[in-house]
């Protein structure tokens, strides 16, 4: 189920319903409340509903995908089961209910395996991978990504291959690996320059402003921002482009133009609320309230950071920017010298510190806990938390060091893989190479044999003759046998003229027999019954033609009748005969002539033959019938 792209792309933003939104649902809507939709287009239909809910309706989203489910698991497919458990995943991804995600892309990938979907397989890994990114877990993001790359590479799937690419530089980026990372972003761009991907370009563009932002080369950062600013206006992708003023904010915020860096961060903001993303919004809500902070506007530095909380607050599992946030507003409070309002959000930001337990959030907050208290000139409670602040130091390089650790083993076994599989595909071009010399040898060999042959074959100028009246006799035997063809055509030309004629026969008879039994004058009373009973014995020698149509269809199409009623023993004799006149390759015209009924009444009688012969709408009845 290729509904296929649209569950690959886990790593962008699904918008809230539109307007262009709307009208897709409710196609949607009307497709699945049709009664003659198949089952399979009933699947499709319920996952692209539910995704179009995911991000503003998740229990409406999550019924729809069920329903899909429900029907898969009725009918048994496999490969829709996996679907739904995909689209149920995304679901889940946006509430995030990470853990759910992740349980069901495994479900998804364990089914692709057993089905040996490659696509389904290299899909489910890939949005695995984006779950681990989210979950901080890189080290397994990045085998995952691996492992999704190298599938699509060997189905010559270059953008999706990118995009994997593009997702562990992105996990070596968020481990520290700027060069590992930047090495990579170049490979991908490559890629996405073949294809003319705009979007792709872009991207790679503003990931490596990251590095350059991060090493704070604002400048050098600003000169690939700008340039996917410039590309990405031609496609107006509203979520990429505040992407991008985001990062140029950052540069000029960097560079300590904070008037510069507001116009982009508000820029941003009007993109993000047109996609009524929450997170988004109080993302960039946070960053606008910092630079008034640093241009010592404390209000609206308050003010933006409380707008930040309320819209965090709406979005399940986000703690980042509302810690961020209550950290911001408690500065602020601090520098105008509110001490119990400044404490009072500090422990909220610690508060949301410990539930998600990040010792870098939680030292920054104590950090300034411990500026409040020398404010209040509480030394002591200043001296008790500096020590805290201390072990968490201790912690956190212990930690990063464990993480270098690990990453360099990761990185290793990486690399590793990575010759593995150079070195599987210089074999392969040697295989490649050994199989054109081995062809070209026995090209060679064929062409002394050949030559050796013409050589030879003047000693056999009788053999050559014989075989030369062989082919003349092959010949005429073919003769035969088209002549025996055309008979059997001839044959088969008569069979219908001749039910045509009996068919005929009937219905005027049959029209003659009701005029007569109009009739009520008793003077031709008799004469109308002696018509009646002449009738009626050639309407039984009707039955009796149909009788030789059988046997005479049966010369042409042996045992057809017996095989039709062994497969399929509800059929009745009506029925066999459109069966047969459907192997006849008759037209509807022509049925219905035989079968005295309109072109409808064939229909009709067709469509009822389907059912009972349990024919789905994608498959031929002719063909079908033709098979038996």
């Amino acid at each position: 189920m290729k509904i296929t792209n649209l569950l690959f792309v886990l790593c962008f933003s699904v918008l809230e319903l539109s307007a262009q939104n709307l009208i897709k649902v409710d196609s949607l809507k009307l497709l699945v409340s049709n009664n003659k939709t198949s089952d399979s287009t009933l699947i499709v239909g319920y996952n692209e509903l539910g995704i179009q809910y995911a991000n503003s309706d998740s229990r409406l989203a999550k019924s729809y995908i069920n329903k899909a489910l429900n029907i898969a698991k009725s009918s048994k497919n496999q490969r829709s089961i996996a679907g739904a458990q995909n689209c149920l995943g995304i679901v889940y991804y946006y509430q995030k209910e990470y853990d759910s995600a992740l349980a069901c892309f495994n479900k998804a990938l364990i089914i692709d395996k057993k089905e040996n979907y490659l696509w389904g397989q290299a899909s489910a890994l890939h949005q695995i991978g984006v779950i681990h990114k989210y979950q901080y877990n890189y080290l397994q993001a990045i085998t995952n990504f691996q492992e999704s790359g190298l599938i699509f590479k060997s189905m010559n799937d270059s953008i999706s291959y990118a995009k994997s690419i593009e997702n562990m530089a992105r996990c070596y980026y968020l481990n520290g690996y700027d060069q590992k990372a930047m090495s990579l972003y170049l490979k991908t761009n490559e890629i996405y320059e073949s294809k003319r991907n705009i979007n792709g370009i872009s991207r790679i563009s503003t990931h490596i402003s990251q590095i350059w932002i991060g090493q704070k080369e604002y400048k050098k950062a600003l000169s690939y921002l700008n340039k996917a600013l410039t590309d990405l206006r031609k496609t107006h992708n509203v979520i990429d482009l505040s992407s991008i003023l985001i990062k140029i904010g950052e540069c000029y915020s960097g560079l300590k133009n904070y008037a510069e860096a507001l116009i982009y961060y508000n820029k941003a903001l009007d993109n993000r609320i047109k996609t009524n993303n929450k997170k988004n919004i109080a993302s960039i809500q946070s960053r606008i309230g910092e630079i008034y902070y640093y241009l010592k506007d404390y209000n609206k530095a308050i003010e933006y950071g409380m707008k930040s909380i309320k819209n965090s607050s709406l979005v399940k599992g986000d703690y980042r920017d509302k810690c961020f946030s209550n950290q911001l507003i408690a500065k602020n409070y601090l520098s105008m010298s509110k001490l119990t309002l400044a404490k009072k959000y500090i422990n909220k930001a610690i508060e949301v510190a410990m539930r998600i337990g990040n010792l870098e959030d939680k030292k920054t907050s104590y950090d300034i806990l411990i500026e409040i208290f020398e404010e209040e000139g509480n030394i002591n409670k200043a001296f008790k938390y500096a020590k805290i602040v201390n072990v968490l130091k201790d912690s956190i390089s212990e930690i990063k060091k464990d993480e270098k650790v690990r990453e360099l083993q990761a990185i290793y076994e990486t690399e590793k893989k990575e010759k593995r599989i150079n070195q599987q595909q210089h074999e392969i071009q040697v295989l490649k190479q050994e199989q054109k010399i081995s062809d070209l040898k026995r090209k060679i060999v064929l062409i002394i044999i050949v030559f050796i042959t013409i050589i030879l074959g003047f000693g056999f100028y009788i053999n050559r003759q014989r075989a030369v009246q062989s082919r003349l006799l092959a010949k005429h035997t073919v003769l035969e046998k088209e002549k025996l063809d055309n008979e059997l055509a001839y044959k088969k030309r008569e069979l219908v003229t001749h039910s045509l004629h009996i068919t005929k026969k009937n219905r005027i008879l049959e029209k003659i027999k009701e005029n007569l039994i109009s009739i009520e004058e008793t003077s031709v009373k008799s004469c109308q019954n002696q018509l009646i009973q002449s009738i009626q014995k050639e309407l039984r020698d009707g039955e009796e033609n149909w009788g030789n149509f059988k046997n005479y269809f049966e010369k042409i199409h042996p045992n057809f009748y017996t095989m039709v009623k062994q497969k399929y023993p509800k059929v009745t004799q009506g029925e066999l005969r459109l069966i047969a006149l459907i192997k006849m390759n008759l037209s509807y015209k022509e049925i219905g002539e035989v079968l005295n009924i309109t072109n409808e009444g064939v229909k009709k009688a067709r469509y009822r033959l389907r059912k009972k012969l349990e024919i789905t709408p994608d498959q031929s009845l002719y063909e079908l019938i033709n098979r038996i």
